[in-house]
């Protein structure tokens, strides 16, 4: 025990042996906004005043109204065809089929371009799912090396007021924040079906920023 103790003893001083150093934290924030806005578009078929709309007609309707807000083809893609929803027991040739696509915008008048041509056309559901930015994981690096930045210029100001220098980093230690909002836009327009015929279509929008957050925790030298 008396060994173990003096072995102790010793390699203590060991732990505090080292350089002198300062260490802080910074943090940069950035909004920007999206340029890549992904929509779902759902058609399907209803009935009203026993007359059923097709999905044929619904699909027609909705491709013009794609060329009326000059959406390129390109931007649009199949999401889901062939579904068949209805109530159960009813035979298949009576069960409403749908057809959902997906569209990926570029801004917010576009969007809301879309949204007026679509007006006429009884959609079952507009739903933006995602929106991000093309250069999103460029401009989360960028902030981490302002944030970097800031770390330093906090710790040199620190260490001037002791009338010492910053020198070279020792430890750079980056914190994950959680993932930027993805679905901060949502719009959603429903077609009231033969049930509640006499409710208005309704339609509400909401569009906001996309905010960056950066965090850096870094040890630098003290001269």
């Amino acid at each position: 025990m008396l060994f173990m103790l003096t072995l102790t003893l010793h390699a203590q001083p060991e732990v505090f042996k080292g350089e002198h150093f300062i260490e802080v934290s910074g943090t940069a924030r950035q909004e920007i906004d999206p340029n890549e806005i992904y929509v779902l578009v759902q058609l399907r078929e209803f009935e009203e005043n026993k007359v059923k709309t097709t999905l044929e007609k619904l699909d027609k309707e909705f491709h013009d109204a794609l060329k009326a807000a000059n959406i390129d083809r390109s931007k649009v893609e199949l999401a889901n065809i062939g579904s068949q929803l209805g109530r159960l027991g009813r035979k298949d040739k009576d069960a409403f089929r749908e057809k959902t696509y997906q569209l990926k915008l570029s801004s917010g008048p576009e969007l809301e371009k879309l949204l007026v041509k679509l007006e006429p056309v009884k959609v079952q559901q507009v739903m933006i799912t995602r929106i991000t930015h093309s250069d999103i994981e460029k401009l989360r690096l960028d902030l981490k090396v302002k944030a970097l930045q800031a770390a330093r210029s906090k710790a040199e100001a620190l260490v001037k007021s002791i009338g010492s220098e910053v020198g070279k980093p020792i430890m750079i230690r980056e914190w994950e924040n959680p993932a930027y909002p993805m679905e901060t836009a949502n719009v959603m327009m429903r077609y009231k079906g033969e049930a509640d015929a006499d409710q208005t279509q309704e339609v509400s929008t909401e569009f906001r920023k996309i905010t960056l957050t950066a965090q850096v925790t870094a040890q630098f030298e003290i001269k």
